[in-house]
């Protein structure tokens, strides 16, 4: 069993800028994530409102700096490692992974959130098969063809936007009148010729054989029902916390966000949490890179205090 001085769970930039933060401060640390190294930010095609970037830039180059940064800081990275349980045994924390098991003086929950799913027929079967929750991933799959974005945020008008780069057609599906997209994803949605807007419409099933075909829609206002013909549905209605696991370590929400004080330390002492699974208002870049360094700090006081 590996021991450690902390251990990050989650690899994206709050993880990753607490393991910065660690390692510079001579803390042992490791870093579990439980699929590829980045987080949510690896989804995005360009990002606009990272300071320091002033023509903007890629999600995966973002973190390809981070992460290089923090190898080179010599933090050991555990990628696809996905965490099962946690307990604290007298003032020491063991964490399992389907493979190892390590121990620990302190902990940083940095998981971040998945994708929310409608839960409507065809959805589980179609996923691969015309159905994503990442246009820079799969968007290319669907060059040429007519597909729809499913939501009214930030993720939803900006991945439309990249998907009109590649596909001939984009319906932007929303069950509102308005969007929650910023105004200036929205004007540029509406400037793009290849973007339509279907607003009022709820889906209520996805349809094909082996691959997507075509969305049923329902309109809000109506209810009647109609069937749009295209190759793919991109989901982004929201986001949850993978944060069963984590038991009564810590105070959770209704939805699943991990309850802190204002050090970022959870009612657990020693465990903190960092990034989009903390309860609070915003979930950017830049308050999850701000969560991770504050985490980091205080975790190195409690550590410091234990040795």
């Amino acid at each position: 069993m590996d021991a450690y001085e902390a251990v990050i769970i989650g690899g994206g930039p709050a993880g990753l800028t607490a393991g910065i933060y660690l390692m510079r401060a001579g803390i042992s640390t490791l870093l579990l994530e439980k699929q590829l190294l980045g987080g949510a930010p690896m989804n995005t095609e360009h990002i606009e409102n990272y300071p320091g970037f002033p023509d903007g830039i890629s999600g995966a180059e973002l973190m390809g700096k981070m992460a290089e940064q923090a190898r080179k800081l010599g933090l050991p990275i555990a990628e696809f490692s996905e965490v099962g349980e946690a307990r604290n045994e007298e003032g020491t924390f063991v964490i399992r992974t389907e493979k190892d098991v390590y121990r620990s003086l302190g902990l940083i929950l940095a998981m971040g959130t998945e994708p929310a799913k409608l839960n409507i027929p065809g959805e589980d079967m179609f996923v691969g098969k015309g159905i994503s929750y990442c246009a820079t991933c799969d968007g290319m799959f669907f060059r040429g063809m007519e597909v729809a974005v499913v939501g009214g945020g930030d993720s939803a008008l900006s991945e439309a936007l990249t998907l009109a780069n590649i596909t001939s057609r984009v319906y932007v599906v929303h069950r509102r009148e308005q969007f929650r997209a910023q105004r200036i994803l929205q004007d540029r949605a509406e400037r793009n010729s290849k973007i339509e807007f279907l607003l009022n419409k709820v889906p209520v099933s996805v349809n094909g054989k082996d691959l997507v075909e075509s969305l049923t829609l329902r309109d809000a206002l109506t209810r009647e029902e109609s069937v749009l013909p295209l190759s793919g549905v991109f989901f982004y209605v929201g986001s949850h916390p993978g944060t069963a696991w984590v038991g009564p370590l810590a105070d959770i929400d209704p939805v699943g966000f991990v309850v802190t004080d204002e050090g970022l330390e959870t009612k657990t002492k020693g465990m903190f949490a960092a990034g989009d699974v903390r309860k609070k208002s915003l979930r950017q870049i830049t308050t999850a890179v701000g969560d991770g360094a504050l985490a980091a700090v205080n975790l190195e006081k409690y550590v410091l205090e234990k040795r």
